[in-house]
């Protein structure tokens, strides 16, 4: 059994008491929240929630191998279970994480957090550093209070390497965040207008980003994005940083960006070659991102290109498919103005050749005051495409803030081709109206859902069998 992973240790480090103690307590590592997902030896932690009540699950968890749980109340413990009460599972999960941190000498801690590209470099970095390292990296968008302590708890002693996607809704909770992972890197994407509603202003997000870096571990590197004038106001003084991107100011400038239907190319200081089967030119930013990394950690040039030819980016990311003769682009995951804008660009560039192309644009949430404004941006990117003749030629607007984006487009686009929904519903009132030949960007908050489209699409081919 791990020594960190005993019931007195882990009663210790999250200040709890035992409810019941099991006479044997088989090998422990690891931490789940949900036992349709729990391995064998794993402690389960019973979050109470909305929908479901960990608490009532813990027969499940004790069938599923768990033989140690955290629970907040009094409650029954299954044969063999050893249950430990904490006054809050939450607290007590960030505690345990912060302990367990701490005894990962040998592991090199990255954190990524950024307006966009946050996932997509964790991803890249997961693909290039595990050709060479041994390790393991947050998995899907595991980057807030529950998501960041599980990617940490369950990292090996053994890890050379763990990435940490981290994640804001709040002002302060990068650094809390950030305290828990004390990373070796810190890694920085971008700054754009994601989130105004919680911070007001890009120069609020830019301080809440650039607050990763006072959490930096002892001689520890920031990477971080050249092209922010206000990340580099926020930048705490005393921490060493390396800059990528487009500006002269890069340590690590891209130049020769050359982004075509399938990957992007670039180099780096005009020597360093690499692609990366990924769309948009935003993506070779994400890949200097992850070179950076890789450098850091002692891999060559050489091994990076290798590995860059072969990763593969986050769902729902500008994913590429076809239904029936109708490509499908696919970057419904989230939006905010600057990825949303990014997306238009990669997508006029990828839908030059199609018959139609159109564009489903979903509301962009947590803007608060400026969602007004930043929707009418949209609309009229989208009407100065559509005026040089690189525009959309159906644009289907779905939610009520982004109705906001229809006024400059009413005299350029005939009415049947400009279309508003309220919602994406399940998708099918929009399928419905596409056709073989068209190219579809979608593109949206991920309240929005409007991957719906997508599963339409999938169900209608799958009834006609094409």
């Amino acid at each position: 059994m791990s020594d960190f992973f005993t019931p007195e240790s882990i009663r210790t480090h999250t200040g709890g008491t035992f409810l019941a103690r099991a006479e044997h307590t088989r090998e422990c590592h690891g931490v789940s929240i949900d036992t349709r997902e729990l391995s064998p030896g794993q402690l389960f932690v019973a979050l109470p929630g909305e929908r479901t009540d960990g608490h009532d699950h813990l027969q499940k968890a004790a069938d599923a191998g768990a033989t140690i749980a955290l629970v907040e109340r009094d409650v029954e413990a299954p044969a063999g279970m050893t249950l430990i009460k904490v006054h809050n599972c939450r607290a007590a999960l960030a505690r345990l994480a912060t302990a367990y941190r701490a005894t990962l000498r040998s592991t090199r801690v990255v954190g990524v957090t950024g307006s966009h590209g946050k996932t997509t470099t964790v991803r890249l970095l997961a693909h290039v550093l595990g050709s060479a390292l041994r390790g393991s990296a947050s998995r899907k968008s595991f980057n807030n209070e529950l998501g960041l302590p599980l990617t940490i708890l369950n990292a090996r002693p053994t890890d050379q390497y763990l990435v940490c996607e981290i994640g804001m809704s709040s002002p302060g909770e990068i650094r809390r965040l950030a305290a828990i992972a004390r990373p070796d890197v810190g890694v920085i994407t971008s700054i754009g207008k994601a989130h105004l509603e919680a911070f007001g202003t890009v120069a609020g997000i830019a301080k809440e980003k650039a607050s990763l870096l006072l959490e930096i571990a002892e001689s520890g590197v920031g990477i971080v994005t050249a092209e922010s004038d206000a990340l580099e106001h926020a930048l705490p003084p005393g921490v060493s940083v390396i800059r990528f991107g487009e500006r002269s100011t890069a340590d690590l400038r891209l130049t020769l960006i050359d982004p075509s239907r399938d990957r992007v190319r670039f180099q780096i200081n005009d020597r360093a070659r690499f692609e990366v089967p990924l769309v948009g030119k935003h993506n070779a930013w994400n890949a200097a991102a992850a070179v950076a990394v890789a450098r850091r950690l002692g891999l060559s040039d050489e091994q990076i290109a290798e590995s860059l030819r072969t990763a593969a980016g986050a769902a729902m990311r500008l994913d590429r498919r076809t239904f029936a003769g109708i490509e499908v682009v696919n970057a419904a995951y989230n939006a905010n103005p600057d990825s949303m804008l990014a997306a238009l660009r990669t997508f006029a560039g990828l839908a030059a050749g199609a018959e139609r192309r159109v564009v489903v644009l979903g509301d962009m949430l947590e803007l608060g005051e400026a969602s007004t404004r930043e929707h009418r941006v949209i609309g009229d990117a989208l009407a100065s495409s559509i005026e040089v003749g690189k525009g959309p030629d159906v644009v289907v607007l779905v939610g009520l803030a982004m109705a906001e984006a229809a006024g400059p487009l009413r005299n350029l686009l005939p009415a049947n081709a400009l279309w508003l929904e309220s919602e994406a519903g399940d998708g099918r009132s929009i399928a419905e109206r596409l056709a073989p030949g068209d190219a579809v960007l979608l593109k949206g908050s991920r309240a929005m859902g409007l991957e719906r489209v997508v599963l339409a699409l999938e169900s209608a081919q799958a009834a006609t069998g094409t």
